[in-house]
């Protein structure tokens, strides 16, 4: 159900910076609103992920959205596995989410995917969350990827 791509080609600029964006709502509940099919979270999180992108200099390349979706199995999110083998590709600069937990409420699928982002040579920017590669943002990023699974749980 995602947006599909409308650059495939594979960044190979120094200087245009790049992004795609991932959203995700668990629940079909925040779906379907009167005003909007996409209920009211997916185009704030898109609102958001974009105006990120253009702090950072980014061209935003695609989205990747899962309605209703739950975020704790990884393998369970086609539209998730579909950026993680496009970015393979495409190699953003950015992988943009709007927080920790539209991404992951496993510690464990949170580790690999981020993993995979990063071995394309993306960086993962949270728009609320401070989760740069420094220590500090190391740091955070684990903490609040084990708070995520608590909640989950």
């Amino acid at each position: 159900m995602g947006q599909v791509l409308t650059k495939m080609q594979p960044n190979t600029t120094t200087d245009t910076a790049t992004a795609v964006l991932y959203l995700r709502v668990s629940s079909s509940g925040q779906m379907n609103k009167d005003y909007d099919p996409e209920g009211y979270s997916i185009p704030g999180q898109r609102e958001a992920g974009t105006r990120r992108a253009e702090l950072l200099g980014a061209e935003v390349l695609g989205e990747y959205v899962e309605y209703g979706v739950s975020g704790r199995k990884a393998h369970n999110r086609p539209e998730l596995q579909r950026m993680l083998g496009d970015i393979q590709l495409i190699k953003p600069t950015y992988v943009i989410v709007y927080d920790l937990s539209r991404l992951a409420r496993n510690r464990l699928d949170d580790a690999l995917v981020l993993v995979q982002i990063e071995q394309t040579g993306a960086q993962l920017v949270s728009v609320l969350e401070n989760i740069d590669a420094t220590p500090a943002g190391r740091l955070t990023h684990g903490v609040l990827a084990a708070v995520n699974e608590f909640r989950s749980a």
